[in-house]
């Protein structure tokens, strides 16, 4: 017995039933496609604000210990030279790395002469900076608005703050500040700096206290010829827990004894949000699926009903119960592939449409607006494909199993 031949002669014949049920079917699928697509760019956006914006880079290596008392006792949990050197050189050779290159973060008080207020100071290596913020995240190569310092005929007294601590303190390119900060050993320490630059970092939080500096000026301020962490980034992000476990032996056969950072762990808005939104759309999927299985449901109730005697002439020439079950449900899942096959078509037109009308927003802890754009996985597509041809054919089971069990003289005698 052919039973998708069948199967889609029955659908035919109430078709507007069939076309209610598949295009419940649809919609449900475009609902769950175009907040998964907004909820992938979002995580996306998140993930490219911490790894470049942020400059989390993948891994982060510090000294063992240097997360939980880095604060209280900076001095004790920075690498020397020699250590330094040792750090970069083994973590460079692995074949997995792309990028490492040593910071500093130092806090401290600046001033224009007339107010001040206080700053936290990232300080990179300009060449390493160039590359880390061209790294690629999720297909995106580069965030837009993300400044560095070029990597020639540099000067490396000059700074680049942010957009809103420019304009507390009313200084622009050009203009000079001062950063008042204490050595490794406690002393205060001062120099006066050049604007080089304005940019807005993507986050409130740090927009109006950030300030990008030169790795070797921090030193100097610092009283240090070492680093603080090393910033790694891979050519395979998806590859990071594997390498991270590598890195740490490796270092450690080396005589370095670290801690590892990923940048989610790190970033502090990346785990809050996904987490948030991660609920908000298992909740939204949960109602979507229970609507769509009792439209299927309430579809294949009507059909069977109209069925009856239909069902009781299939058992009477030999037709088993499960045979007839067999039936309805591919034609269950006959409606619901034929919903999700015709909802990926008009997903794709949407996102489509947004990329043409290039509408922007502002997103969860960010402070610029990014394009309106969805961002499809073929693995969560595929996922709800699945989801819903199988809501399909449970409802269909779930119906027809009940009369399928009718003795087969009830069903003809049925009117």
């Amino acid at each position: 017995m052919n039973y998708l031949q069948f199967a889609y002669r029955n659908i035919l014949r109430h078709r507007r039933r069939s076309f209610v049920t598949i295009m419940t079917v649809c919609l449900g699928f475009v609902a769950l496609g175009v907040l998964g697509g907004f909820l992938n760019n979002i995580f996306s956006r998140l993930k490219g604000q911490a790894v470049v914006a942020e400059r989390f880079g993948h891994l982060t290596f510090a000294k063992k210990g240097f997360y939980q008392n880095g604060k209280l006792e900076p001095e004790k949990y920075l690498w020397n030279a020699k250590e330094l050197e040792t750090l970069l050189a083994v973590v460079r050779q692995n074949i997995d790395v792309e990028l490492a290159t040593p910071r500093l973060r130092m806090f401290g008080v600046t001033s224009n002469g007339k107010a001040s207020t206080i700053f936290v100071t990232e300080a990179i290596v300009p060449e390493d900076d160039q590359k880390l913020i061209k790294t690629n995240v999720d297909g995106r190569s580069g965030i837009e608005g993300m400044v560095t310092f070029g990597a020639r005929n540099r000067d490396n007294s000059s700074v680049i703050v942010g957009s809103e601590l420019a304009s507390m303190l009313k200084i622009k390119k050009g203009q000079n500040v001062t950063l008042l900060t204490s050595t490794k050993d406690g002393v205060a320490n001062a120099v006066d700096v050049k604007i080089s630059g304005d940019y807005n970092t993507g986050n409130p939080a740090t927009n109006d206290k950030f300030i990008l500096s030169d790795f070797s000026l921090a030193q100097n301020l610092y009283d240090t010829d070492g680093a603080e962490r090393v910033i790694v980034t891979l050519k395979n992000p998806e590859n990071i827990e594997i390498v991270k476990a590598q890195l740490i032996e490796e270092l450690a056969d080396a005589g370095l004894q670290v801690e590892a950072k990923t940048w989610d762990e790190l970033s502090p808005s990346y785990k809050k949000v996904t987490t948030l939104f991660g609920i908000i759309f298992r909740v939204l999927t949960i109602i979507i699926s229970v609507i769509v299985l009792l439209t299927v449901l309430n579809t294949m109730q009507m059909v069977v009903s109209e069925r009856t005697k239909e069902i009781g002439t299939m058992r009477a020439i030999g037709m088993l119960r499960g045979q007839v079950i067999k039936l309805f449900c591919v034609e269950g899942l006959i409606m619901g592939v034929l919903g999700c096959l015709l909802a990926i078509p008009i997903l794709f037109a949407i996102a489509g449409l947004l990329q043409v009308m290039g509408i922007s927003f502002v997103p969860p802890v960010a402070s610029v607006a990014v394009p309106l754009v969805m961002m499809f996985k073929i693995k969560n597509l595929l996922l709800v494909f699945a989801l819903f041809s199988v809501v399909a054919i449970v409802s269909s089971f779930l119906v027809s199993r009940k009369i399928a069990a009718q003795q087969i003289v009830d069903s003809l005698s049925r009117g």
